[in-house]
Parts: C-alpha cells; structure tokens; sequence
C-alpha cells in the first residue's frame, strides 16, 4: 500500500536531518531527487497569498513565423530564422543558434556558437517522459520537469550527458511597464537543480497578448544575476521569408506610385500582412519627387513598424537605404 503523501515526505526528512546516516536512506543521486520532491511537495502545504494581479484567461503555447524578432534593453536581438516541425530555429546574434519548442521556459533542444578561442561549441538537451507541461498557464499552476543534456567537447569531440530537474510554477500575474508598452502579463518562474544543487531561477513576465515575454530576469548560483525588458517586437523586414520581402518590395512600389497620402495598401503573404501607407510628398530642388511612408508587418498578433523614405527615378520608387547600400558597394 502506498504511502500518504505527506508521510513520504517526512520521511525523506528525516534522511536529510539524519544525513551521516545517509547510506541506510538511499544514494546520492536518489537524495538528491528525494530533497527536490520535499522541496516540491511541502509547498502544497505553504499558505498561498492571494493573487492581486490582473484576471487572465489561460493561456495557451505562443507561436512564430520565420523572422518574428525581438529586442531587449539588454543588447540582446533574437529573431526566428527557421522552422522544422514542432520546433523554431533561433538567431541570437553572429552564428549563435538555438532551436526551441514553443515552450521557450524549457531547455534549448540544440544550441551552437563559436567562442572566442574560435572553436565550435554544441549540444542538446530533451525532456524526460513523465515531465508535466506548465501550458496551459493558469495562476497558481505548477509542474515538474526532467532534462537530460548532452555538451560536446570542442577539443576532443567527446560528449558529456547530465540529468537535471527544473520545477516551474505561475506565482501571480502582473501588470509591467516596460520600453514596449504595458502588458497583462503571466509570471512564471523555473528553477534549475543538479542532483540536490540549486544552479539557476529564470522569472519571466509572459504577455498573451504578443505571445511572447516582456520581461526576464536571472539569477546564478555561481555567475552575474541579470535582468531585461522588452524593447521593440514583430517581424523584421530583412529577415522573413524571400517571398515575403518580394511581395513587401511590390506593395512599397504600388502603394508609392497610386496612392494618395494617407491611402493604406495591404496584402497578405504566409501568414503575413504587409500595410503600406505614404504619408508625405515633395519635391527636390533638382525637380525629384520624393516621398515619406510607413510599412507594418504583422503576424502571430505582433507588428512592427518602419518610417521610409523613396525618391522616385526613370527604374520606379528608390528606397534610401537601399541607396546607401549601393553607395558603400561601390567604395
């Protein structure tokens, strides 16, 4: 017959108060789970404070198309440079990759980058079956997960495997204001242990409303604890699939040479909307006509949004950018 719950508890306990004992218990590698599931299962037992944020419907796993970007205050740029299945490439800046799930609160499932010695670093890491999912996420949520990783040596090609637990939980929800706007947001918290060792907490503040998060902070066993909030988000123009950025380059060039100031033109790609809208006309005192616009791509409930210029030649509407680049070509 099983135990109660709370009497397993107190038994794995009573190892640890008694841990020169700790052969007659169990190993080390089964202490430590041990200290993780007490840890776990006597915060059923915590009072829980009452949630003052914002009510939320639950909220189910985010989504992302090729070149959906984020930007944080912290430096940091990721953008979604491809897809395969269930799984997104990320671009985090030079040759960084890494490929995640849509659960960005989960281990990164490959990762690769140069260091500064110039030797190529990877690896991998999976999710044990018997781990829960903490989505969808509802306030008051939490849920236990399993990892095994695998780091390759750069040195000697050999590969080093290590189990590790994360326990992740929805404390609260929150309002924040940060350099993207105000957010409704869910607060999740992950915390990383080898064996019975805390290593790593990640908060983050998740915005259904962008299916993204807006805030991040980390905290080290060992390392500089770090912190970052949203900058600006949505698809970046250079970096959506080829057909897009022809279909965005077509719709600049119709909406510039038909369109009235103030006169949007839209059109849809891959699950892409693309809005053009000229917003002002003049002319040079070399008789060229120039004019000033807004493009917005959307997707996955995310936009971005560009201020342009073009000046029209005997070739059709010359972005300026595009201008500059040929000029630095030909230096």
């Amino acid at each position: 017959m099983n135990k109660p719950t709370i009497q397993r508890h107190l038994m794995a306990l009573s190892c640890v108060l008694g841990i020169a004992s700790l052969g007659a218990c169990q190993t080390l590698d089964e202490f430590g789970a041990k200290l993780n599931e007490l840890n776990d299962g006597m915060g059923q037992y915590a009072e829980k404070t009452e949630n003052t944020g914002p009510d939320l419907a639950p909220a189910s796993l985010p989504d992302f198309g090729i070149g959906d970007a984020f930007v944080y205050d912290s430096g940091r740029a990721i953008y979604v440079e491809d897809i395969k299945g269930e799984n997104f490439v990320w671009n985090g800046g030079g040759d960084y990759l890494f490929q995640t799930s849509a659960d960005f609160t989960g281990p990164n499932l490959e990762w690769s980058y140069t260091d500064k010695e110039d030797r190529k670093r990877s690896g991998s890491a999976s999710i044990k079956e018997g781990s829960e999912s903490l989505w969808p996420l509802e306030y008051g949520k939490m849920v236990r997960i399993s990892t095994v990783s695998e780091n390759i040596d750069p040195d000697t090609g050999k590969t080093s495997s290590y189990d590790q637990w994360l326990t992740c939980k929805v404390p609260a929800t929150e309002t924040v204001d940060v350099p993207a706007g105000t957010f409704d947001t869910y607060v999740i918290e992950c915390s990383r242990y080898y064996k019975q060792w805390w290593m790593q907490t990640t908060k983050w503040w998740y915005a259904p409303e962008i299916g993204f998060y807006v805030k991040r902070d980390r905290s080290w066993n060992s390392g500089t604890d770090h912190s970052e909030e949203l900058l600006t988000y949505g698809p970046a123009p250079a970096k959506i699939p080829k057909k897009a950025r022809d279909q965005l380059a077509m719709t600049v060039q119709t909406a510039l040479e038909s369109n009235n100031s103030g006169d949007q033109e839209r059109t849809k790609v891959a699950g892409l909307t693309i809005a053009v809208t000229p917003l002002k006309t003049v002319q040079t005192d070399k008789g060229v006509w120039c004019r000033t616009y807004r493009q917005e791509l959307s997707s996955h409930n995310r936009t971005s949004q560009q201020i342009k210029s073009a000046c029209r030649t005997n070739d059709g509407w010359v972005i300026e950018d595009e201008v500059a680049d040929k000029t630095a070509v030909t230096k």
